[in-house]
């Protein structure tokens, strides 16, 4: 296990949550894993909305834009890397997702995300509750998917570094979210 603590929050690589038991990752490639635990100076709500918003992910995570179905909006795929949202799209990473379980009661939330492929296959989870202190949120996002053409021995690093950017696209997240109510 690999754990960072910072004034960012705390990044750490496990192996298995149940929701990875119920979609393991499938497909050639290597398997990466990682989890980041981070407080956020928003309320619950806020941070549920925030994170929930699909389309809205472009506007904090660096190099995505994401297109949700119109039919079904739990339906949606995220484009991730250079030209990401136009004449670059044959260079980014296409990430097709189904979100399966998205619960929010009282300050809890716990969503559920299928990555489909064609580069990603596992699965993708996100648990939000009260924080420490009043009008904070404790988020846990968990990753574990299979990363196509990836050889196996940049599983671990790669879990490292993803880590680390999705701790950082959570700090990027909250200051959309204060900016945006």
């Amino acid at each position: 296990m690999w754990n960072v603590i910072s004034s960012f929050g705390v990044v750490t690589t496990v192996t298995e949550t149940p929701s990875d038991r119920l979609t393991p990752p499938s497909g050639k490639g290597a398997r990466v894993v990682f989890d980041v635990h981070r407080d956020v100076a928003l309320d619950p709500e806020t941070t549920w909305e925030a994170l929930i918003d699909w389309a809205g992910h472009g506007d904090w995570v660096p190099l995505t834009h994401v297109d949700v179905d119109v039919k079904n909006p739990n339906l949606f795929t995220a484009w991730s890397g250079p030209g990401a949202s136009g004449w670059g799209r044959r260079l980014a990473l296409e990430d097709r997702m189904q979100a399966i379980t998205t619960e929010f009661d009282a300050g809890y939330g716990h969503c559920v995300v299928h990555k489909l492929g064609p580069s990603l296959k596992g699965v993708a989870e996100l648990t939000i509750t009260p924080g420490p202190a009043p009008g904070t949120t404790s988020i846990h996002w968990h990753e574990n998917v299979t990363v196509r053409r990836l050889p196996k021995f940049l599983s671990s690093l790669t879990g490292k570094i993803s880590a680390a950017l999705f701790n950082m696209a959570l700090g990027r997240m909250e200051k959309w979210a204060n900016r945006k109510h």
